[in-house]
């Protein structure tokens, strides 16, 4: 399941399939066309042999896995999550940040209730820093930064349903809430490319 949430809380949840119909929910697949001339046609004759190639092996893995296992976004999710109020002030933002080493927060209301993520990019924006000391910050709170509305997935999710809407929404992250709408728990890309390593048999198709 997925979840979409803005200032006022929670607006969609449901399936993958539902998220792409919600409007400004799309996929976002960046093609690049390839400029080319006349000297190039043997390289595009043996690009076009070796995608021909590649796309009858994944053809072939398909139809032999019939069943593969499922792993669940809670398996490899970071937890506790991290989280900061919409009305904290910058500076107590980017402190957390480099404490925690991490490079975005969930954002929360008064309530606890999901309504953005904050994007550390967006916070040093505003301060000017020096050996690791801030000099000077423009007055903004987190709630004037964030990023909203926000996606997030259910902790049983499928990885691969969850990895799905990352790429196509060029996401670093994907923030993991409850029916309660609670966050319980925040995926990167690198818990993605752990789960790829150490997880026999994963293949991040949807």
């Amino acid at each position: 399941m997925f979840a979409v949430y803005n200032e006022q809380g929670r607006t969609f949840r449901s399936t993958l399939e539902d998220l792409y119909l919600v409007k400004g929910i799309k996929p976002t697949k960046r093609l690049k066309q390839m400029a080319h001339g006349v000297g190039d046609e043997k390289e595009l004759a043996s690009q076009s042999y070796y995608n021909k190639e590649a796309i009858k092996t994944y053809k072939q893995m398909i139809q032999a896995k019939h069943e593969e296992t499922i792993y669940h976004v809670y398996q490899i999710m970071k937890r506790p999550v991290i989280t900061i109020l919409d009305t904290a002030p910058i500076t107590d933002c980017y402190m957390l940040l480099e404490e925690n080493r991490i490079r975005q927060l969930p954002v929360i209301n008064t309530q606890n209730s999901p309504i953005g993520l904050i994007r550390k990019e967006k916070i040093l924006e505003k301060l000017i820093i020096e050996d690791n000391v801030i000099r000077e910050a423009k007055p903004a709170s987190v709630r004037e930064l964030m990023d909203y509305p926000i996606i997030t997935a259910d902790p049983l999710s499928d990885i691969r349903r969850v990895a799905k809407i990352m790429y196509d929404q060029d996401l670093n992250c994907i923030p993991i809430t409850n029916e309660a709408d609670m966050f319980v728990g925040i995926l990167t890309r690198t818990d993605l490319v752990f789960a790829v390593s150490n997880f026999p048999g994963l293949t991040l198709r949807a």
